[in-house]
């Protein structure tokens, strides 16, 4: 009886990637705190602590959308980022007041400027957006992305 190559190459990929670990960052600064690394123990609390405030985000993202009216932020069948980034920013505003009591001041004249940044990036530059197994624009994605915009570029480059 002669076995096929693919049968084999399959068999011995299966049975070779079943004894591959990986470990994510998270678990390695784990593992090393609770070996009493100090470093590894502050690292891993700020690792987790990241991680919850993304997975509140998402949460975030998640009820905006559902509220949102796609079709009343769509401009020529495309999203309208511009006008997006101002609702989000307000929304997760005032969430992050109700739930960690921080008043954030806005300026006006610097949210047009990072609006209007992060639009002309996704819609004029990358002439792509997040969308959804629908090809619809993805607004808990969008929500995200635009929250992280605004820390990770706005604040950096004010």
């Amino acid at each position: 009886m002669r076995i096929k190559k693919p049968i084999v190459t399959a068999l011995f990929l299966s049975i070779f990637s079943a004894s591959v670990y990986s470990e994510s960052i998270t678990e390695f600064h784990k593992r090393q705190c609770d070996a009493g690394k100090q470093e590894s123990c502050e690292k891993y609390a700020a690792l987790n602590e990241g991680e919850k405030h993304a997975e509140w985000i998402d949460s975030l993202g998640d009820k905006f959308s559902s509220t949102l009216q796609a079709e009343a932020m769509d401009e020529d069948d495309k999203p309208n980022l511009k006008k997006a980034y101002a609702m989000v920013l307000e929304d997760y505003f005032k969430a992050e007041l109700s739930e960690h009591n921080k008043q954030r001041e806005i300026n006006v004249a610097f949210l047009e400027f990072c609006s209007s940044h992060y639009h002309n990036y996704w819609r004029n530059k990358k002439m792509i957006w997040p969308v959804d197994e629908n090809d619809e624009a993805d607004w808990p994605s969008i929500y995200f992305f635009i929250v992280e915009h605004y820390y990770g570029y706005c604040l950096r480059s004010q």
